[in-house]
């Protein structure tokens, strides 16, 4: 069944997973099998199942939690973003499946509004491209705005309609990679104008990412500034402190 590559592999345990809690054998409230259980059934390795369970875990149908298991919280992935983990994967990973709509795509300067939240040099020109991430029927769970130095700034048009990372996109239309990521959070209200675009009240709470993609040669790729509504956007992360000897 899954004599394939190791990046095709968990997708393939995800989609079949997917199929059997929605068809009712493993329902909401359920436990699933086991990592090496898992392991073993579909003959795939321990880092393969964690993918697929990742997967899962990222479009809200089951949560994890160390020392008790796998529980299905869902049938049907849930319409929130929901951020798991630290690593740069799991940071590219998380917004697969939200559709990106592109708004504006201009060119602009350091010295402008979200350019200077983000730090960029004052005078540098970039290419700013706004838009909002949604899953079909659901209303939007993300605007952002994503300034690109021109270098990395060509066929933006192409991006309406992506449903992964602006930033994997980028680095790969160069030929490149996203090796580093820095970010940072915290809480902002919505503007009269943001709030129209994502469906919700004016001044409703909201997290803001600031998010800065490097490649391999330390060069940045993009810069983003993510606005998540209130009840939109669940960030979960797990922390462990290495034993002593």
């Amino acid at each position: 069944m899954f004599q394939r590559s190791a990046g095709s592999q968990y997708k393939l345990l995800a989609q079949t997973l997917i199929r059997r809690i929605r068809d009712g054998e493993y329902p909401p409230g359920s436990m699933l099998p086991t990592e090496n259980e898992l392991g073993q059934q579909f003959n795939v390795s321990r880092i393969t199942v964690r993918g697929a369970l990742r997967e899962l875990e990222v479009q809200g149908l089951v949560s994890r939690r160390p020392g008790i298991g796998t529980r299905v919280e869902s049938a049907q992935p849930s319409g929130n973003f929901v951020h798991v983990g630290n690593t740069v994967d799991d940071i590219l990973r998380f917004t697969r499946g939200f559709r990106f709509h592109t708004l504006n795509i201009r060119e602009v300067d350091g010295d402008e509004g979200s350019a200077r939240e983000l730090r960029l040099p004052a005078g540098q020109r970039f290419v700013r491209v706004t838009g909002l991430r949604q899953a079909e029927g659901a209303p939007p769970v993300v605007y952002s705005e994503h300034h690109i130095p021109p270098l990395y700034a060509d066929a933006l048009e192409q991006l309406d309609g992506y449903r992964a990372s602006v930033a994997e996109w980028l680095a790969e239309r160069r030929g490149d990679r996203v090796c580093e990521i820095r970010q940072e959070i915290d809480a902002v209200r919505l503007t009269r104008a943001q709030a129209a675009l994502l469906q919700t009240r004016f001044s409703t709470p909201t997290l803001r990412t600031r998010t800065w993609y490097y490649g391999t040669k330390k060069d940045l790729i993009v810069a983003s500034v993510g606005l998540f509504p209130e009840g939109r956007h669940l960030f979960s992360t797990v922390m462990r402190r290495e034993p002593i000897g």
